[in-house]
């Protein structure tokens, strides 16, 4: 568990706390509040990710993911529900976003490593049992 450092890169922070922590394999949550952010959704027909820049202050109602091995190193799959102060909600992939403040709990998972390899049906990097 740890406190996220206000006005940092959130996707880049939780990336450098699993690093840090040497998990290869985890999962995560995190709540808190963003001054901007990014959120992408996948096209399934041009395998591109749509990006939705949100240029104002949000809850950060939710945001979870998985923690793998792309290559050498720790790669983050974040996903996240932003509210606004009326409290619609958006969501989707979280690309980036500026800390106002967040707090992020991670837990290791043991086991056969998953890495991401590149699928060709998807065009995505899905998880593969390492063996």
């Amino acid at each position: 568990m740890s406190n996220l450092d206000h006005g940092a890169e959130i996707v880049k922070s939780i990336t450098t706390l699993a690093q840090e922590n040497d998990i290869q394999m985890g999962v995560f949550s995190a709540i808190g509040a963003l001054q901007n952010a990014e959120l992408g959704y996948y096209d399934q027909d041009s395998h591109q990710y749509k990006i939705m820049q949100v240029n104002e202050p949000m809850e950060l109602v939710s945001c979870t993911g998985n923690i793998s091995l792309r290559g050498e190193k720790a790669f983050l799959h974040p996903h996240a529900s932003l509210a606004d102060f009326q409290g619609r909600l958006l969501g989707g992939h979280l690309q980036s976003g500026i800390i106002f403040a967040a707090e992020v709990y991670m837990q290791e998972l043991k086991g056969h490593p998953l890495v991401r390899k590149f699928d060709l049906t998807t065009d995505l990097y899905l998880w593969s049992d390492a063996e």
